[in-house]
């Protein structure tokens, strides 16, 4: 892989963040995500308790954000996830898409881009789902696509 290409092709800086798509997701799928993050990455994970009291933790708590989406509260949640040292952060929008968001800046080097694609590999492999990267508030048609990942497989634009 050319570091080169990835830099100017994918991780070009322009003000914009890559956000990171699995589609059609159930809440038993962000559970397994929610798992797999928290047993695999350091998490910072802000939430409302039921007082609206801003909190941190160092896990996702997954019932504040099931919460949310049933309307028990209005309280917003976002975690932070630390893929040695690359940031990624989710905003919980809602449960039929996982998204995350990544600030091209934070991808530095071949290395880094290698910590991204193994991060969305696993993603792929624990929900049995195709994991696409493209630019922000990009559209996951095939021409929005920087990257997909089914299991192994990689593809890019």
């Amino acid at each position: 892989m050319d570091w080169k290409y990835l830099k100017e092709e994918i991780y070009f800086s322009d003000g914009s963040l890559r956000d990171i798509y699995v589609l059609n997701t159930s809440r038993e799928d962000w559970q397994k995500w929610i798992d797999f993050v928290n047993g695999n990455y350091e998490i910072e994970f802000h939430y409302c308790d039921h007082k609206g009291n801003r909190l941190t933790s160092k896990k996702i708590i997954s019932k504040y954000v099931f919460n949310s989406w049933d309307r028990i509260n209005d309280f917003t949640n976002d975690a932070t996830i630390s893929i040695e040292g690359v940031i990624v952060k989710c905003h919980f929008f809602g449960e039929e898409e996982i998204e995350n968001d990544i600030d091209p800046n934070e991808v530095k080097t071949l290395e880094d881009h290698y910590l991204i694609i193994n991060y969305l590999k696993s993603i792929s492999k624990i929900l049995n789902k195709e994991v696409i990267l493209t630019l922000e508030n990009y559209s996951v048609k095939p021409k929005g696509k920087l990257i997909v990942v089914d299991s192994d497989q990689v593809f890019m634009n």
